[in-house]
């Protein structure tokens, strides 16, 4: 396994045995491993991580996606979870779905007090409120 950075991806990350030991002794959530200082995802053969310290946000983003099923007209919610560091985001990874997204969350902020999980505010959202 190789382990990458979401910060600088270009460099060759540590492969020490203490960033291994850490991301096996996080708690797993789909592709997304929860622990202490740092949160990784799984994508093939490589982990890439990012330290609670560097993210300035980490959220949920739900997608809704019309679909035409025989039966009539539905919704398929889509989560997403979404990690975001210098004021761009970085990454962003789907998850099994509902449960399993309100899990990780939950599980952030237990592990990263500090750290922001709330969603970005549309500016329609803000307009919206305003006129209210």
């Amino acid at each position: 396994m190789k382990y990458v950075s979401l910060i600088s991806p270009n460099t060759n990350a540590n492969n020490s045995t203490d960033l291994i030991s850490i991301c096996k002794s996080g708690h797993s959530i789909g592709p997304v491993i929860v622990s202490d200082g740092y949160l990784f995802v799984k994508k093939g053969f490589r982990y890439y991580f990012i330290s609670y310290n560097d993210a300035d946000k980490i959220f949920r983003r739900v997608r809704r996606l019309h679909a035409n099923i025989c039966c009539g007209d539905g919704d398929i919610e889509l989560e997403y979870l979404v990690i975001s560091a210098q004021g761009r985001e970085l990454m962003e990874v789907a998850l099994p779905g509902k449960k399993a997204a309100r899990a990780l969350i939950d599980e952030l902020n237990k592990k990263a007090v500090n750290l922001d999980t709330s969603a970005p505010v549309k500016s329609n959202d803000s307009d919206s409120e305003a006129l209210q």
